[in-house]
Order: structure tokens, then sequence, then C-alpha cells
């Protein structure tokens, strides 16, 4: 069957499976609506927000398409959550306590303090953060910024700080945020950021065909990331602080969302802020890009904490994305029915485990349970039951499911051969993927054809075809990141990859606070074995007033913090920051010595450790081998 006939097929099953979901659901909630608006006092300048090198951050009109009906390209239900995402501006939550929403992908909080503005969480980027201060300044009148609050590791609520943060402003942060902000992403951060890509839809376009919503927010700003070490840590839940004449009580929620969070209350003005352990849709208990697995039993058992500390006198909640939750039989309904969404999930998870199913099983049993269909502020427009649930799992037991086929499981492109082979032949087996379209079967066409791909034998009807199964798959998706995945995956598989200029980069700022043990355990993780067979080399590096020993030997690098090594092959002394450009093959080593290096000992020592590391290209294949 030609693939254009394949089209129309898929074209009419997927807005039959999305017409569904419209007669299904109640999706006309106009009360979620009118939370989404209420308090909007400003919008957002025309024309949005440039980065440094004067192309744009940021601009909500690129979303202007959700004001339209929903197309047959969008889960209903994710067109309802993109819509109110969209809702964008400055807006009033109780006298004294304001939120700028949609500048960027998470909330900038705003509190009148007695001298200045207390911000909260200022954005990912610089130009974003201070395009939100100025939209507030503008609107209620010039205020300098008295302190600033940041409720958590990940950088959607920093990097931002320098457009906002005076000289020797007061930053109050978690305990453990400097342990975890820098270092948290360090080691794995190569993949987390190429995937990071797919999962915020960085590389396909805005519309109904492309990134329409990322679940908690839009979408990241594309600007500069920046960082300022915070001056003041949060150790304890029942901390209490006043803070520019504004009472604050803190809750410790660290190893939910983040491994080190806070939420608080603002007793005199009966807000309660749960930053990012609660939103308007189900959280991720492993997020798409990679992390450590989160705990979903401490997020609901911190949920439960927070209903007991602050829910009897809370007014409004607000987080640190989407909207506010209006109300205080409201709030406590939303934050007992957050509970039990992760709850549920880890304990339907367990039971089902323990009954002897593995993972995908699990997964595939999983049901939603009652409430959820009129429950939207738990449903799955960013993190799903589905891959919550394999999560879980993850947690308790790891990625082997007990299953013994699957202790040492073939490579993908050697499986897919002999799939292929077995099948008898790459002309077979898409003939059954497109039986699989037919039957509206996608994820079997979807495994059918990337066997094919991963064969290495694959020509461009193939590739087309699992490209048209991947943007099928998430046309119908409800979430808005597992929607960008799939999408980023269509357009990978049929144009290659396509390096875009990342104007968010490295955050300078945040990689000089990164402590010189953890600096180099990265750089240890980059030792080819191949060109360290043999090795045994010894070097003290003096950076600043930190000494490491770093040696190679045994296909293995090891760096220990401490004394000199009296038979090191060489001394170096130096700054971070020209280790690091030595890293990154941006200085040589002549070059270092003219920017202030100094070696004591064997040159070519210093030479050959450095070649022993491998680069990483951040832009590696995905759906292709």
């Amino acid at each position: 069957m030609e693939l254009r006939h394949l089209k129309e097929l898929l074209q009419g099953a997927t807005k039959a499976v999305n017409a569904n979901v419209a007669s299904t659901l109640p999706l006309a909630r106009e009360a979620d609506e009118e939370a989404a608006w209420r308090g909007h006092i400003a919008s957002l300048p025309e024309g949005g927000v440039s980065n440094a090198t004067g192309k744009k951050a940021w601009n909500i009109a690129d979303f202007d398409f959700l004001k339209g009906p929903c197309p047959a390209t969008v889960n209903p239900s994710l067109w309802r959550m993109a819509q109110l995402n969209a809702i964008s501006g400055l807006f009033e939550v109780v006298d004294g306590v304001w939120q700028a929403r949609a500048c960027d992908y998470a909330n900038m909080t705003v509190i009148r303090g007695d001298t200045g503005w207390i911000l909260v969480d200022p954005l990912m980027t610089r130009q974003t953060a201070a395009a939100a201060l100025a939209l507030v300044n503008e609107t209620l009148g010039t205020r300098p910024v008295s302190a600033i609050l940041i409720t958590h590791t990940h950088p959607d609520h920093f990097g931002g700080l320098r457009g906002v943060a005076p000289d020797n402003v007061p930053i109050y942060a978690p305990q453990d945020f400097m342990t975890y902000a820098a270092s948290e992403g360090v080691l794995g951060g190569n993949h987390t950021s190429r995937r990071a890509i797919y999962q915020f839809g960085l590389s396909i376009e805005a519309g109904p065909l492309g990134l329409v919503d990322g679940g908690i927010g839009k979408t990241v700003a594309k600007g500069e990331r920046t960082f300022v070490e915070p001056t003041h840590f949060i150790s304890s839940t029942g901390e209490t602080h006043e803070i520019d004449g504004v009472r604050f009580e803190f809750q410790i929620a660290s190893g939910t969302e983040a491994p080190a969070e806070f939420t608080f209350y603002l007793p005199d003005h009966k807000v309660l802020c749960m930053a990012e352990v609660c939103t308007q849709t189900l959280h991720n208990v492993l997020t798409p890009r990679g992390a450590q697995i989160r705990d979903a039993l401490l997020w609901s058992q911190t949920i439960d904490e927070a209903m007991g500390l602050f829910s009897a006198s809370a007014d409004v909640l607000i987080n640190c994305h989407n909207w506010p939750v209006w109300g205080g039989e409201a709030l406590r309904k939303y934050l007992a029915e957050q509970r039990d969404i992760y709850k549920y999930i880890h304990d339907q998870t367990l039971r089902l485990a323990n009954l002897g199913h593995t993972p995908d099983e699990i997964a595939d049993a999983m049901i939603e349970p009652d409430w959820l269909k009129n429950g939207f502020h738990a449903r799955g427009y960013y993190g799903t039951m589905k891959f919550n649930a394999r999560a879980v799992y993850q947690m308790y037991y790891g990625f082997f499911d007990g299953h013994p086929v699957n202790l040492d499981r073939l490579p993908p492109e050697v499986e897919a051969r002999h799939f292929i082979a077995a099948v008898g032949g790459r002309d077979a087996t898409y003939d059954i993927a497109v039986q699989a379209v037919k039957d509206d079967a996608l994820q079997w066409a979807a495994t059918l054809l990337n066997h094919i791909v991963f064969s290495g034998e694959a020509e461009e009807r193939d590739r087309a075809l699992l490209a048209e199964v991947y943007r099928h798959l998430g046309y119908r998706a409800e979430s808005g990141i597992m929607r960008n995945i799939y999408l980023s995956g269509a357009k990978e598989v049929l144009d290659g990859i396509s390096p875009l200029p990342m104007a968010g980069g490295r955050n300078a700022d945040l990689a000089a606070t990164l402590p010189l043990t953890d600096w180099f355990n990265a750089y240890a993780l980059r030792l080819n074995p191949e060109r360290a067979r043999g090795v045994d080399l010894a070097l003290n590096v003096k950076v600043g007033d930190e000494l490491m020993q770093v040696m190679v030997n045994r296909q293995v690098e090891f760096a220990r913090l401490g004394s000199v090594l009296a038979d090191a092959d060489a001394t170096l002394t130096l700054t971070q920051a020209i280790l690091e450009d030595l890293a990154a093959g941006h200085l040589s080593l002549d070059e270092a010595k003219a920017s202030g290096m100094t070696v004591v000992g064997d040159a070519d020592a210093v030479a050959r450790y450095f070649a022993l590391h491998d680069s990483f290209d951040l832009w590696f294949p995905i759906v292709t081998p």
C-alpha cells in the first residue's frame, strides 16, 4: 500500500481516537479557565524577549494558534491544558503577592516586602527574568529586589538570577542545594541534555503539527542561564524566617520532585506555595530527559504533611508552574488528590509486582482511579501513569525484570538484524508493519519499523512510515512532553540530526561553583579505556587553594583531594577556567602556559593525560543506529 494511503488511514484513526477523548472527558471546564485568568492585571509585552545574540529567547505569541479550535492532530485534553498554560502576564494572587506566568517555563512569584520585592524562582534565563521583573515594576511601581527564594535545584527556577539579583541580595535555598544544583546533571549531563531537546520540543516548531505544550508550562526559554550562590539555607520543616518584614513558614520537601526542595506558607497572606511538589498535572517520578528516580511514597507523604501543617488556614495555593487553587475547601481537595495520585501509582505498582508482573506488564495493567476523570490537575499532561509505574518498579527492583532472557539483552542493532532475518527480510517486516498500521496497532508498527532502521537496511519508505507512526502516536498523546518526544523522533528519523544553536548553552556561573572533586569525577568518565591501556600516570593539579592527586592506571582514572604526590609525573598550577578550556580542547598546553598555567615536571605527561579523554558530542543519534 502506498504511503499516501497509509497516511490517510492514520489521519482517520487519529481523528477518531481524539474525538473519543473529547466525548469521554468533561473538557468544558470554565472553572479552570476562570482560575487561570483570575487576578490578571497586565499582559506580556508584544514582540517577546531577545537573548544575548539578538535572537528570540521567548515569545508567548508563538502559541497564538491555541486560540482556535482543537485540530485533529492534538489530543483534546492536551489542547485544553495548552490553552490554560498560554494564559500569560502578571497576576495578583492576594494583596501583596503576584505571579508572572508564561514568561518562561516556570512562574516567578513576587511578594511585597517592607523595602522591596521578594522574588521566588527567577525563571530559566537572564533575559526572561529581567523582562518579568520589568513588567512587575512597570505595573506595580519600581522597587528594588530585597530578597530571592529558590525553591529547588532545577535550572528553570534559578537560571535567571543575574537578570534580577543585585549585589549582596540575600538568597534563600533548601539545605544541600549546592550539593545538587551543579552536580545533579554533571556526570550524565551530555546524555541528559540531548534527551531534554526531545522532551521540551526544542527542535520542532510550535503549532498544531508540532510543539503545543510542556505540561507544566509551554517550553524552556532560549536565553543565557546564570547563577548566584545562595546566602541562606533552610534546613528543617517548621523553620520560620521574617524576610524583609514578611513571615515565612517552611517545609522541607527534598527527595520528592527534586533532591533539595522546600515549600512555604505565608501566614499573613494565607498563601501556601507548594513549589513543584504539586502542579496542575501529574508530575514525573522519573523524568524522560533522565535523572535519579524520585520517591513516589515520600512524595505523597510530603503532600500529606503539608495538609496537616498549612491547609486548615490557607486560602490560596500557588505552585511554581501553572495557576493557583482558590479557596480553602478547593485547595484541601486538591492536596488530597495530588497526594493520592502518587500513593496510588506507588501502591498499585508494588501490588502488581508482588503478584509477579514485570514493569511493562504493570504499565499495561495500570488503570486510572475513578476520580481522575474529573481530577484534571492530576491527569498526565507531564508525567504519565504508565511511565511513572515503570519508574516506581525501577526504584524498588532495578531495570532487570527477573526474566532470564533480559539478563544480557542484545544491543538494538544486533537484535534488529536477527529479527529482520527471522521474519524473512526487510520487505516482509515492512509488510507486517503496514498491516499493523491498518489495524491501528501503532506501537507494534513502530517496533517493526524501528527494527528495520536499526538493522541498517532501511530505505526512504521505511523511515517515512516510521516517522508517520511516531507523529500519530504524538498526535494522540495527552502528555505534552511525550508528544514532543514522539514528534522529535519523527523529525530526526526522516531528516537526520540538524544541530541547533543552543542559546542557553552552558551555565558558566553554576559550573564555577562545582567542587573540584566533582569536576574531576566528571572528567574521569571521559577516559577512553583503549587509549588508557598500559598507562600509569600521576599528576598533582593545584587549582586555587585546592590540590588534587590525579592518577590513571588499570584503565581507570581516580582523583583524590589532598596532599602532594611525591612521585607525580608533573605538577600543574592553573585556574579552573584554564583547566576547563584545556579539557574542552579550547587551549593547547602552550596557550595555557601563556595564560598563566605553570608545569613542573614532565610536560609531555600532561599532554598525554588530556589526550586520553573522549570529547562528548551533544548531537548523538537517538532514533537511528
